[in-house]
């Protein structure tokens, strides 16, 4: 599927501006009205890969940078729109992860532990558990143990190569935005993770 990260400007709906955007609930739409649910970041200017990009958002504002480079040999940084690293990731043979406030360094298996019969990964915050499961060329994210699931988020690629990272205002209320970002970093980069 062919996302145009632009389009959105002159439409509000996501609908009208992408054709053909699928329901990832089969016969459930995706959203009433997507432009006030559902934010959309865009993984995007890649040099070379996602290790180094930029994360934008609404307007093109530049929201996240992940960079790695000789200034910090081994690790991948993400750093926000006032350039503070909020996220740190360490490449060794098991690569670590840190985001500042949520969690201190821990193996990224640990944090995005995949499951026993590799079909999904689950994601820890503050007790709480998500689930990273594929699905139609997406990886979508929801709350664990919950006996009907909300869909609170979204990775995909597009034909361009833009890697979009959509998800629910209440995600975002969560308190779970830095985490996708870093999330959406590990599960995109191609680096092995376990």
């Amino acid at each position: 599927m062919h996302i145009n990260p632009y389009a959105t400007w002159s439409n509000s709906d996501v609908r009208r501006a992408v054709p053909g955007v699928p329901s990832i609930h089969g016969a459930l739409p995706f959203a009433a009205d997507p432009s006030h649910s559902n934010l959309i970041f865009y993984f995007t200017a890649f040099k070379p890969t996602i290790l180094n990009c930029t994360v934008i958002g609404r307007n093109t504002y530049p929201y996240f940078k992940i960079t790695t480079d000789a200034s910090l040999p081994g690790y991948s940084a993400v750093k926000n729109s006032d350039a503070k690293v909020i996220a740190l990731i360490e490449w060794k043979d098991r690569p670590l992860v840190e985001i500042r406030d949520l969690f201190s360094k821990q193996r990224v298996s640990d944090w995005l532990t995949l499951s026993p019969d590799a079909s999904h990964r689950l994601m820890k915050m503050n007790g709480q558990q998500y689930i990273w499961a594929p699905q139609k060329g997406t990886i979508c994210l929801y709350p664990a143990g919950t006996p009907t699931p909300e869909l609170l988020g979204r990775i995909f690629k597009g034909d361009d190569g833009i890697v979009s990272l959509e998800f629910t205002s209440s995600a975002v209320a969560a308190g779970l935005l830095e985490m996708c970002v870093v999330a959406t970093v590990l599960l995109q980069c191609g680096h092995k993770i376990d």
